[in-house]
């Protein structure tokens, strides 16, 4: 059986991702800043940092009574962070795959004057993240794989979710067991160094794209360089306003959930 907590959002509510809510609410004084806090999480979590959704299901795993069930739940935990670790190594590989062609792209500097340092160091930095998102993904795919094939497979998954390194081993709230938040961190590093490598490439482009505007005079500013750099820069504004439209229709604050 499981706890009535999982099932009503009670115990499991106020210990859903410490590291963006529980941590943050300890530190505000007033619902002054609960906006601020708000803000804090929509950009933290699920985008780049572990949220709820990351938090929650290895917690409820881990409390949940009953044998059968809770081999059902670290199974389906299990296929589903198999698909997810997939999904982020194809994407990443494609992502360094681009980020490693920039040197054969059109050259928009006068007299092919090299890329000054800022746009191959955002590039060189996208492609070292790129490769370790590819790296965690593989090494986390590989241990799930190892450990599934073990006869008590599913109990070495909830060992390894259960590791403390040096944290507390339960809720000081709730008294319910509670994953570490280095653990949770771990589960998340692929997104993470595929989120960062991503921003990297977007701010090369930016970079790339202006600075064939850096050498022309006032007078003759408008030439086809700025024509593609004001282009360029309306396109990705434009995307990203509404890439975080999106967003914020897809996120739910932590006390509206149920």
């Amino acid at each position: 059986m499981t706890y009535a907590s999982d099932v009503e959002g009670g115990g499991a509510a106020d210990e859903r991702s410490p590291m963006l809510r529980s941590s943050s609410e300890a530190a505000k004084p007033d619902n002054d800043h609960s906006s601020f806090w708000t803000v804090l999480h929509f950009f933290g979590g699920g985008i780049y940092a572990p949220d709820a959704a990351t938090y929650d299901p290895i917690e409820i795993l881990l409390n949940t009574e009953d044998k059968k069930e809770k081999d059902e739940l670290t199974i389906k935990w299990r296929d589903n962070k198999l698909s997810e670790l997939s999904f982020i190594g194809v994407v990443a590989a494609l992502l360094a795959g681009v980020l490693t062609s920039t040197g054969s792209w059109p050259q928009v500097l006068p007299s092919g004057r090299e890329s000054p340092w800022p746009i191959r160091t955002a590039w060189y930095c996208g492609i070292i993240l790129s490769l370790f998102s590819i790296l965690t993904a593989a090494d986390q795919t590989v241990r799930l794989h190892r450990l599934s094939a073990h006869r008590d497979g599913l109990g070495g998954i909830r060992k390894l979710l259960a590791k403390t390194n040096g944290e507390r081993r339960h809720s000081k709230k709730t008294g319910r067991r509670a994953p570490s938040l280095l653990q949770v961190f771990t589960w998340q590093m692929p997104v993470m160094f595929l989120t960062t490598a991503t921003v990297s490439m977007i701010i090369g482009m930016f970079l790339h794209v202006w600075s064939a505007t850096r050498h022309l005079q006032t007078s003759d500013w408008w030439d086809d360089n700025s024509k593609v750099a004001l282009t360029f820069t309306v396109v990705a504004l434009t995307s990203i306003v509404l890439f975080f439209a999106g967003q914020v229709s897809l996120y739910t604050p932590e006390q509206r959930r149920e």
